[in-house]
């Protein structure tokens, strides 16, 4: 079958890749950059778009130039904000797919809506496919002397309001607290009350980190190139027994999975999150057990921001009164139950088999 492709340049090197995947690099289908050309193509019309983060409306524009041409759009987004949500309604189109890392709690008119669980596929790739026995320095199942790491990451209203409970409650001394009480700081000027880097494996640190501003910035860890953020902090994990997970954002309107709840799982570990509503509710539409027999989560469904992180932290607290033991025993087959489906799950076959239906209609899906 022709298939005529058309892609700004900014997102040419992503779905080259993507159509690489489910091609096996074996194709001779045309590539467009120009929506003028695009128009004369022949086939089916393809066109792909990234949506760019931080969000640029130029992506506007060029979805209007080749919407009359195209017979389907597809468009991906591996992160998920305020912006990327605003854009999706606006863009709400008979022809458009889209393809996201987590959910909305609002249903489309016209657009489908695919998973694209890049974070989930990208986090645990180097523990799965380079260094496997990394995992192996954890000890999940064995008491810690402290009970929670809370790393808070950069200064955001949910943030503050974890480190001011933890302050007030005198709870930062049973607990490895970091937080980076600012907006924009390089990493080579942070203290290990702000930030705590892994002790071994990224090569020539202080030379690697001089100009880093972003968790999401690459290092090289065991010679290979990763996300600072996709880096289990196998250190702190072994001082502590649970995790605080201050995910990227706490919007109502969707939810946005990312690095920062696939670590904790993969590490086996129980875990109360300060993030989007209904976050819980989403890992467990994936099959992912939580905790609701170990404690309240129902701070999960309450509409308000504060009040369900109020009542979240309040978990927190009472979690940090129990005999560490015992829910660590209580847990193990939930960790347990949850690391393997991280694990052994192909994450990115969610996302390659709806990807591909556009390219191969007439194939019947993998299984």
């Amino acid at each position: 079958m022709d298939i005529s492709i058309y892609t700004p340049e900014s997102s040419a090197r992503v779905f080259h890749f993507h159509i690489n995947q489910i091609t096996g690099r074996i194709n001779n289908w045309s590539y467009y950059h120009d929506p003028e050309i695009f128009k004369t193509a022949t086939g089916r019309r393809i066109a792909c778009f990234q949506i760019p983060y931080p969000y640029n409306e130029e992506i506007e524009s060029q979805i209007d130039a080749v919407y009359d041409t195209a017979d389907y759009i597809l468009i991906i987004g591996s992160e998920l904000h305020a912006k990327t949500s605003e854009f999706i309604r606006k863009f709400d189109r008979k022809k458009i797919t889209y393809f996201i890392c987590g959910y909305l709690h609002w249903r489309m008119q016209h657009s489908c809506i695919n998973k694209f669980l890049d974070w989930f596929t990208t986090s645990i790739y180097f523990y799965k496919n380079i260094q496997p026995t990394k995992l192996f320095e954890l000890n999940p199942y064995s008491v810690k002397p402290k009970m929670f790491d809370a790393l808070l990451g950069r200064k955001k209203p949910h943030r503050d309001q974890a480190y001011n409970f933890l302050t007030t409650n005198n709870m930062l001394d049973q607990n490895v607290v970091t937080y980076i009480n600012d907006y924009r700081v390089k990493f080579s000027d942070t203290d290990s009350n702000q930030w705590r880097w892994q002790a071994d494996g990224i090569e020539d640190l202080g030379f690697q980190i001089a100009n880093k501003d972003f968790t999401v910035d690459i290092v090289k860890y065991h010679g290979y190139n990763m996300s600072i953020s996709q880096i289990l902090p196998i250190d702190i994990y072994n001082e502590t027994a649970y995790s605080l997970v201050c995910e990227t954002n706490f919007d109502n309107e969707f939810v946005f999975l990312t690095e920062k709840t696939v670590k904790p799982i993969l590490a086996r570990r129980l875990f109360i999150t300060l993030g989007n509503q209904y976050h819980l509710a989403a890992l467990r539409r994936l099959g992912f057990r939580t905790f609701g027999d170990v404690i309240d989560e129902g701070y999960d469904t309450i509409e308000n921001p504060t009040e369900r992180h109020a009542a979240a932290l309040e978990q927190m607290k009472k979690l940090c009164a129990q005999d560490q033991a015992t829910v660590l025993a209580k847990v193990k087959p939930i960790v347990d139950y949850n690391f393997n489906l991280l694990y052994t799950n192909d994450w990115y076959n969610l996302f390659r088999s709806d990807f591909g239906d556009f390219f191969f209609p007439d194939q019947p899906r993998a299984i």
